[in-house]
């Protein structure tokens, strides 16, 4: 499998990202391993060492569908984390309970990460 690193100077051996993605758990997009989180993609996975996120929150995303008797809702769940270049990222989780598994972890791997929403200031 290809691997990427989502943060340019974040490069990691490609054997040590082999063995973590193989026994990482899946969470949909999202995949929970030892020493860094993987976000798939269509070609391959984009990996985030945990020592590089600053924030982590679960966002829900409503969708709406019509449907030939009506309309239908589906809401989606994505883990979002600010990275420490700045950037944000999100993977998008199965349901709000794996999304709370992957903050969870993400808190045990890296005990400085702030979890939940901040309201920018205006």
């Amino acid at each position: 499998m290809k691997f990427k690193p989502e943060i340019p100077d974040a490069v990691l051996l490609a054997e040590a990202l082999e063995q973590d993605f193989a026994q990482a758990q899946n969470m949909g997009k999202v995949q929970l391993g030892e020493e860094c989180l993987f976000l798939k993609k269509f070609s391959g996975a984009a990996y985030l060492p945990y020592s590089r996120i600053t924030r982590a929150w679960l966002r829900q995303e409503e969708v709406k569908a019509r449907l030939c008797c009506g309309t239908a809702n589906f809401d989606q769940f994505y883990l979002v984390m600010a990275c420490a270049d700045g950037q944000e990222r999100r993977g998008q989780v199965e349901d709000k309970a794996s999304g709370q598994r992957c903050l969870d972890h993400i808190a045990v791997r890296n005990p400085e990460v702030k979890i939940g929403y901040v309201k920018p200031a205006e």
